[in-house]
């Protein structure tokens, strides 16, 4: 049953564009990234840089929570958090994200990923990230995210 719900889950998260992505510093507090992410039926891909807080974070704590947010990061009011497990890809795993990636972005992600390779020249990695959804995990209590709205001029 629970291994259905979590699947269900993975999908609806995977075909949203952006997702608050909560991990959680060593003193326990949240840290919320709205991410873009793709998947398949049992998994899902967030692609960051390799330096990125976020990868410290779940390389110390695999323990995540997702809700459905919008660009900014703004969670809506009727939206649960879910728990799930993420650990950051190797090298040779990195097809799977790529591909899902490319399924669900289309043109705008074949035009984005060529663009990091100048990146990689002052030593900035991508990597990716994959999220298990697991629904019957319990999460610490999460507040939202406070996102400023954009200054106008």
């Amino acid at each position: 049953m629970s291994h259905d719900i979590g699947r269900t889950l993975t999908q609806r998260f995977a075909a949203e564009p952006f997702l608050d992505l909560v991990t959680f510093r060593v003193d326990g507090t949240a840290a919320h990234t709205p991410v873009w992410v793709s998947g398949t039926e049992d998994q899902l891909f967030v692609s960051t840089f390799a330096d990125s807080y976020k990868v410290a974070r779940v390389r110390n704590n695999s323990l995540v929570a997702i809700a459905v947010c919008d660009g900014p990061g703004t969670v809506a009011a009727d939206e649960n958090y879910v728990a799930g497990r993420a650990r950051v890809l190797d090298s040779s795993e990195f097809k799977v994200g790529v591909r899902a990636h490319r399924e669900k972005y289309g043109r705008h992600f074949a035009m984005m990923w060529p663009a990091r390779w100048p990146l990689r020249l002052i030593g900035k990695r991508r990597v990716w990230l994959i999220i298990e959804v697991d629904p019957e995990r319990s999460l610490p209590p999460i507040d939202r995210p406070v996102v400023q709205p954009p200054r106008t001029t």
